[in-house]
């Protein structure tokens, strides 16, 4: 069979990456002899014609679309031209139709919906279709046939990710991501995250599975090492391996015995994702010892109260300034992930935010506008009070927000994204100040704050700063595209 599967980019900043769970797929296919080809979508108009003639010149047997919430406006798009421009059957698969099997089945130009893990299921559902058998009763995949939607019920988790091979690096063509362009191998050893958080999908996605005890899982030591072994190899050009894994180190004995080997086998640095209320001293130094330079700590609110009460993360200020205190201590750099835009947030809430990151001086931050994904505990808020607006979606959520807040606007979250870095620098310079000046100086620069985000301001200065903010970032996208990035 031949599957080409399609990955729409509507983010600038996502463009050129490397996606594991499209690499896993095609390598699980290839190894039973299916033709397997990867095409990126990022600007629809400008590449339809080469799409179309893609899809006659190779009689493309399968389309497989990969779709988050933000991307589906683009698969909606690409499902009707696809039939219209070949015989291929369509799939689409991802969180997105995970979560909302109904709205994506109704689609037109879609034949299935691939619900959960889809390496077994797209295996079995080639294996039908070239055998020329019935496809209406596949586990984890839904079909549109014949005016009739067949649901078939989700398969068990893959427990024993062994079982997988090491996903593709050829097809997805590694060496022209932007990742190895960093000089990034970047990898995963587990599948799943035990925490409830309000805002993020694994706790309805945990739901689905008949085995959901089994939600997290991680691979042996012995094979994450030897494909890391492989891709060093394969692409010298490597200098840091990042894991983006959700939680590396959950269960610490498997990273002990993980850190443990990867000392003994490889020189490189590696960075990783952890959990603040995890980042204990053990672990941060078991880290340390086996290269890690920096880990990525979720702070997303500064606001106790928002943290615990609209997030559904119980994690204490004080765990979050020792999570960042032990790091620093160690050597290990730190990057904070930061929400903004959050139901029943205030301009002072947002200070909070800022406020804390200037107490535990991140080495990098990323602020990011909530976006609430169907399904999600925090979306039925949102539909609860009445916050969503006629705006469906947003390309990009560092930009953009579809909610009616009550207490803050568009235009407001937009001027906190522009200032957030830059105020973390300035309140976190009060500390070296004389008590007295400090005290003066840390009012005053919330009065500021407050000042300029007010929404009578906002609508003045908001043009002058996003214009200063798009041309930031644009260098920044450039040079880190043009330049060698060491650890």
């Amino acid at each position: 069979m031949r599957i080409s599967f399609v990955y729409p980019e509507v983010e600038l900043e996502a463009r050129g990456k490397f996606y594991h769970g499209i690499a896993s797929l095609i390598a699980y296919l290839r190894q039973f002899g299916h033709r397997c080809s990867f095409i990126r979508v990022n600007n629809l108009s400008a590449q339809q014609q080469e799409y179309e003639s893609f899809l006659r010149r190779e009689e493309i047997d399968i389309v497989a679309f990969s779709a988050t919430t933000n991307m589906f406006p683009c698969v909606a798009a690409l499902a009707p031209l696809t039939k219209r421009s070949s015989n291929a059957i369509t799939i689409c698969g991802g969180i997105h139709p995970t979560i909302n099997p109904e709205e994506v089945i109704t689609t037109e130009g879609i034949d299935m919906v691939c619900v959960g893990e889809g390496e077994l299921a797209l295996a079995e559902l080639c294996d039908m279709l070239q055998n020329d058998k019935d496809i209406t009763n596949i586990a984890n995949i839904w079909v549109k046939q014949d005016g009739k939607i067949y649901r078939n019920q989700p398969r068990p988790l893959i427990e024993e990710l062994d079982i997988l091979p090491f996903v593709d690096r050829e097809i997805l063509s590694y060496k022209n991501t932007f990742d190895l362009q960093t000089k990034h191998g970047v990898f995963m050893a587990s599948r799943g995250c035990p925490n409830r958080c309000s805002y993020c999908c694994n706790h309805i996605l945990k739901q689905i599975y008949p085995n959901k005890e089994k939600y997290v899982r991680f691979r042996s030591v012995s094979h994450i090492i030897e494909e890391i072994e492989k891709v060093v190899l394969d692409f010298p050009s490597i200098e840091l391996i990042s894991f983006h894994d959700d939680i590396l180190p959950l269960n610490k004995s498997w990273f002990k015995e993980f850190v443990d080997t990867y000392r003994r086998k490889f020189s490189l640095p590696f960075e990783l994702n952890c959990h603040p209320n995890l980042v204990t001293k053990e672990i941060a130094k078991i880290a340390k010892s086996g290269g890690c330079i920096r880990i990525s700590i979720g702070i997303e609110s500064g606001n106790d109260w928002v943290r615990k009460e609209i997030l559904n993360r119980s994690i204490a200020k004080q765990q979050i300034l020792d999570a960042f205190s032990i790091c620093n201590e160690l050597g290990i750099k730190t990057l904070s992930y930061n929400m903004i835009g959050l139901p029943f947030e205030t301009r002072r809430k947002i200070l909070d935010t800022i406020q804390l990151n200037a107490q535990v001086k991140p080495q990098g931050m990323q602020i990011s506008i909530f976006y609430p994904y169907q399904g999600t505990k925090l979306f039925e808020v949102c539909q609860e009070e009445k916050l969503l607006s006629q705006k469906k979606w947003v390309k990009n959520y560092f930009k953009d927000t579809i909610l009616q807040l009550k207490d803050l606007t568009p235009a407001q979250l937009k001027t906190f994204l522009v200032i957030f870095k830059p105020l973390v620098w300035a309140f976190s310079k009060c500390e070296a100040l004389p008590i007295s000046t400090g005290k003066i100086v840390y009012g005053g620069l919330e009065l500021f704050t407050l000042g300029i985000t007010s929404r009578p301001l906002v609508n003045i200065l908001l043009p002058l700063l996003q214009g200063t903010y798009v041309i930031l970032r644009f260098l920044k996208y450039k040079m880190k595209r043009g330049n060698r990035v060491k650890p």
